[in-house]
């Protein structure tokens, strides 16, 4: 199995940007400094957030439901790594160089520093445990929502699109809104496990939707992100 070990440490004293797919991240897109997001710091595209930023350094995702998505299309073809939940080894001969990580053996709540797995309740988690792993000293969250957009009750940045840019489901893929609301609350464990470990690791993570539910992360205006950098 390709593991994505050999991305432990890679970066020293480096920014990291992850993408997730809320509905900020829509809001994000519009301003100036999210094309050029890749000169100060590395690009992570969680599951469809890969549709507002094709040419990611990194994409991730636990959850092989993605495989049922036209967006997945442009993971392929993407030119960045890909690291993915060993639960997807059963598609092992369809995706060509990607890196796979453990699933952590403890539960959503507690962070082994030795344990070189993931945290697994979702992807988003995910992601974070890998940039902390990966040795980032600023880590950046857009699109890390867990909530409704307030005016129009969308979940997804993609949402916003024209209809005809929105994405196609080829399978059922889609979760309703009540079964992620189940999953945010072991989010949330995960989340204050993460910020306990980013604290012994000195790194900072902050969170650039001061709307969101995810309250443990210190929370910036994404408009303002060029003062933390």
């Amino acid at each position: 199995m390709n593991t994505y070990l050999k991305l432990l440490n890679k970066y020293d004293n480096r920014s990291c940007f992850i993408l997730a797919a809320g509905p900020s991240l829509y809001s994000c897109m519009q301003n100036s400094f999210f094309k050029d997001l890749q000169k100060h710091g590395v690009v992570i595209t969680v599951n469809s957030a890969v549709m507002a930023f094709p040419k990611f350094d990194y994409w991730i995702s636990n959850d092989s439901l993605c495989r049922n998505w036209s967006w997945f299309s442009l993971v392929l073809k993407g030119k960045g790594i890909k690291v993915v939940r060993n639960s997807w080894l059963k598609f092992k001969k369809e995706l060509d160089g990607f890196l796979y990580f453990m699933p952590r053996s403890t539960s959503e709540d507690i962070i082994n520093p030795d344990d070189v797995g993931l945290c697994y309740c979702s992807s988003v988690p995910s992601s974070i445990d890998l940039s902390i792993q990966c040795g980032f000293k600023k880590i950046f969250l857009l699109g890390v929502d867990q909530c409704l957009d307030k005016k129009t009750n969308r979940r997804y940045f993609w949402e916003f699109l024209e209809k005809k840019s929105q994405p196609k489901q080829l399978r059922p893929a889609i979760p309703n809104f009540y079964h992620q609301k189940k999953v945010f609350k072991y989010n949330d464990m995960a989340y204050k496990a993460l910020e306990k470990f980013a604290e012994y690791k000195n790194i900072k993570v902050y969170n650039c939707n001061v709307d969101s539910k995810v309250e443990i992360f210190e929370k910036i205006k994404f408009k303002n992100i060029e003062r933390y950098l």
